[in-house]
């Protein structure tokens, strides 16, 4: 018969055995769940930018086709900025063809608006951005794209699109409009899943966000700034091209740490009860040779 401590070995070596097994196959578990999160993430954030990428590409196409669409209409406001009721009536049909439509107007080939609307929508940052596109038509007059950006001006963020305006009387002018945030934040709604944000961050400022599903970063419900922690857990990104967004995708760390903690809750489980069973098996055994020595 075995002696007592030998038995205790066995079952030892049997707990050290059982756990190594257990330990590898749950380390193996979770490396599973953060692969299978990570593609989760690569897909959603693809997918998203795809939306993103193609609506901006619509956007643009459709702002030159309204250009082309009513270019005797601007021929005439390029002979006579001060019709307001012309101008309106612009603004009537970018309505109607964009539910996002915010302002616009045309400037020279220099950037400088020839036109004004009433509340003087065209801020600074416009202004620079029209510049830049200026200058850079100078060298190139057809496809050309300006770098898209949230303009922040209180109560009205915004993106702008530019577009040449040929005009038959002077130099080519500029078709410069903007629009509200509103089907690019419905992109980022429809596309998010559950446990995982999605987010338009500045590529040159990586930690400031400029889009939620929520709209524009001032209708955001938090900080404006991804903390460090946040900017740690996130692996899955894509930038824009033409413009300075990257769309980021922010985990809920809660549900990646709940599950881990849920795994070696399960390890703690299985060999507390394969050391009861031992125990019992053993307590068994002993007490059975006693009785048939006695």
């Amino acid at each position: 018969m075995l002696k007592r401590m030998e038995v205790f070995f066995i079952a030892s070596m049997f707990i050290l055995f059982t756990t190594v097994i257990l330990v590898v196959y749950t380390m193996q578990r979770e490396q599973e769940f953060i692969t299978h999160n990570n593609d989760i993430q690569l897909a959603v954030v693809q997918g998203a930018a795809y939306a993103i990428n193609l609506q901006l590409q619509n956007k643009r196409r459709h702002v030159r086709l309204f250009v082309d669409e009513y270019a005797d209409l601007f021929l005439h406001l390029d002979k006579h900025p001060k019709d307001e009721t012309k101008s309106k009536a612009i603004i009537t049909r970018l309505q109607q063809r964009f539910p996002d439509f915010f302002t616009y107007t045309i400037t020279d080939n220099q950037g400088e608006p020839i036109l004004f609307d009433i509340d003087m929508l065209v801020g600074e940052a416009c202004q620079s951005d029209l510049n830049n596109y200026a200058s850079k038509m100078k060298w190139k007059h057809t496809e050309l794209n300006n770098e898209v950006v949230i303009h922040p001006q209180p109560f009205h963020y915004h993106y702008d699109i530019m577009s040449p305006l040929q005009s038959k009387v002077s130099k080519t002018r500029i078709f410069f409009s903007s629009f509200y945030l509103s089907e690019i934040a419905n992109i980022l709604k429809t596309h998010e899943v559950p446990g995982l944000q999605l987010f338009l961050t500045r590529q040159s400022e990586p930690s400031l966000i400029e889009v939620s599903r929520n709209g524009a970063r001032d209708k955001l419900k938090r900080d404006v700034n991804l903390s460090y922690d946040e900017r740690t857990i996130i692996h899955a990104y894509q930038d824009l091209p033409e413009s300075d967004w990257r769309l980021v995708v922010l985990p809920d760390s809660s549900i990646k740490q709940d599950y881990v903690n849920k795994l070696w809750e399960e390890v703690i489980i299985v060999l507390a009860i394969v050391a009861l069973a031992l125990y019992v098996l053993i307590t068994f055994m002993f007490k059975l040779t006693e009785n048939k020595n006695n």
